[in-house]
């Protein structure tokens, strides 16, 4: 006899999610504006947020484990249409998708992009702000690019694939992080979302939040104001993590280290964006870490600077002050406009104002 999971519904300013004959996976959260039609699956850690917006996902979409959907608060909501498939690790933010899509793998798209019927976008493929994407094709690369037309049969054998968890260059990745909790959270170490690990325990301020499916694990200190998302894992074992003021980690990220490899240290008014991982490294303040990013151990990001979406920052490099790095591997791009700090850091206390609301909302 199959088991039946509860999802984690949370309330946002007085909106409830919706759906009917939805299943859900251990894990999965539901938040705010979310509204789901018929034969709705989310798999373990699936955060769905219509927190500051609306978001409307169709009927027969599937979402595997891990993947996040966000919208852009009082900007852009997310409307997704019918039989969409959205593959491990991948995020989907403040967009529009149409009917019969894939997005693979550890996929992202953006702010205010919209993306064709039956549409094929490969692993790791970054779709960037604004883009429009043409219906039927297979979309590759970041920023992603069309590659070819897609056949109605070719498309749906690559959706069995990635439902199934089969092995595909287009639209699997090998290289995900784990994908459940286990490998993070050792067996006898507390009730979530704090866990003790070696005699070790988190501290966080009691003016942060802490969402309920996160898994703050040993070493790990939160200063005043700060915010750690759905599904998050931050795991100091043998050696720290530590977040300054004011500064989040979005949903699904995953900060991981031990004695070995040394401590993280992130500033103070810093972004972490969603579906981030993070090895032992420095973070200045006022930085921003783009959705998808990975900062691999000894990289330091001096103040102001941003790593841009689906980067891959390379061990031990150093992000000056004041720059943008971009790419797989990550160089330096130019500098950061006035304007766009201005707008990041705008960013960040939006996540502030999240973060009370919140906790008025747990107290509640």
């Amino acid at each position: 006899m199959s088991t039946v999971v509860t999802p984690v519904v949370v309330t946002f300013k007085g909106s409830k999610p919706n759906w009917s004959a939805a299943d859900f996976g251990v894990g999965a959260a539901v938040i705010g504006r979310a509204s789901l039609g018929k034969d709705v699956s989310l798999g373990p850690w699936v955060t769905l947020r219509g927190d500051g917006n609306f978001l409307d996902v169709g009927d027969g979409c599937r979402f595997l484990d891990r993947a996040t959907v966000h919208i852009a608060d009082g900007i852009y909501p997310t409307r997704m249409g019918r039989n969409i498939t959205v593959g491990r690790f991948a995020l989907v933010h403040a967009c529009t998708i149409a009917d019969d899509c894939i997005l693979g793998d550890a996929a992202v798209v953006m702010d205010n992009s919209s993306v064709g019927p039956g549409t094929v976008i490969a692993a790791g493929a970054l779709v960037p702000p604004g883009k429009k994407l043409d219906g039927g094709w297979l979309y590759d690369g970041n920023p992603a690019q069309p590659v070819r037309e897609m056949s109605l049969d070719e498309r749906e054998q690559l959706r069995s694939i990635l439902l199934a968890g089969g092995k595909n260059d287009i639209v699997r990745d090998p290289n995900l992080p784990p994908l459940n909790m286990k490998p993070f959270i050792p067996a006898g170490s507390g009730e979530g979302p704090l866990y003790h690990l070696g005699g070790a325990e988190p501290l966080i301020d009691a003016r942060s939040y802490v969402a309920p499916t996160a898994a703050v694990v040993g070493d790990v200190a939160a200063a005043e104001g700060t915010s750690i998302w759905f599904s998050t894992v931050m795991r100091g074992d043998g050696a720290p993590i530590i977040l300054g003021e004011r500064s989040n980690v979005q949903d699904n990220s995953i900060l991981n280290t031990d004695a070995r490899r040394g401590p993280i240290t992130i500033g103070a008014d810093v972004t972490i964006g969603h579906n981030v991982r993070m090895g032992a490294c420095t973070v200045g303040d006022e930085c921003l870490i783009g959705m998808g990013a990975q900062l691999s151990d000894g990289v330091v990001v001096e103040n102001g600077a941003l790593v841009g979406a689906r980067a891959y920052v390379e061990p031990d490099t150093l992000v000056k002050a004041g720059y943008i790095w971009a790419g797989r591997p990550a160089v330096e791009f130019r500098p950061v406009k006035p304007e766009e700090h201005e707008f990041f850091q705008r960013g960040k206390e939006i996540y502030v104002g999240y973060t009370n609301t919140y906790l008025a909302e747990q107290a509640a």
